[in-house]
């Protein structure tokens, strides 16, 4: 092989190899297809519009952080997002991933406007973070996650109570003298 002919290989070689082993970010696909999410308890009715999800993700356990936008439900608890490129997560190696859910009705739909306690969470899952030419796959969650009913106040309890007793009052017959 003549000088310039092995030039051409060498450049030619690392052009079209540079461009997989440059890649930052691993990827998945935003989806909860193993475990549906519910409403209030773990038999609790699936969640549809009005009910949003964000995915967690992080090299150990405990580094999970928000990635990507929050996404609504479809029906009957699933939700799809796509494609999500993890910045913080080199591609071809494995981290954990965890997807939160709330009730945008209630707590509107950026995350950050929702507290702690409301939030449903799935299992925190392993996953294989896949470069940009290999095909995506989903989490395999076996907990879904159950977006908390809000309980009522006590003044609200208080309200209803003192509401029943004016009716439970006025429903009595009288005593005619």
């Amino acid at each position: 092989m003549n000088k310039k002919l092995m030039k051409k290989f060498i450049i030619g070689s690392l052009v079209a190899v540079f461009p997989f082993s440059s890649h930052s970010q691993g990827e998945f696909f935003f989806d909860n297809p193993t475990a549906q999410t519910r409403i209030g308890s773990s038999n609790g009715p699936l969640a549809g519009r009005g009910i949003w999800a964000q995915m967690f993700a992080g090299l150990t356990f405990d580094s999970l952080t928000p990635v990507d936008m929050p996404v609504e439900h479809r029906t009957n608890g699933f939700v799809t997002g796509g494609i999500v490129a993890v910045p913080s997560i080199p591609p071809g190696t494995l981290g954990y991933i965890q997807m939160v859910a709330w009730d945008a009705h209630r707590w509107g739909t950026s995350l950050s406007g929702v507290p702690a306690d409301q939030l449903g969470r799935t299992d925190v899952v392993q996953q294989y973070f896949a470069y940009s030419f290999q095909p995506s796959s989903a989490p395999s969650f076996t907990q879904p996650a159950i977006v908390p009913v809000p309980e009522p106040s006590t003044l609200a309890l208080g309200a209803i109570g003192v509401c029943a007793l004016w009716l439970a009052s006025r429903a009595r017959p009288r005593k005619e003298r």
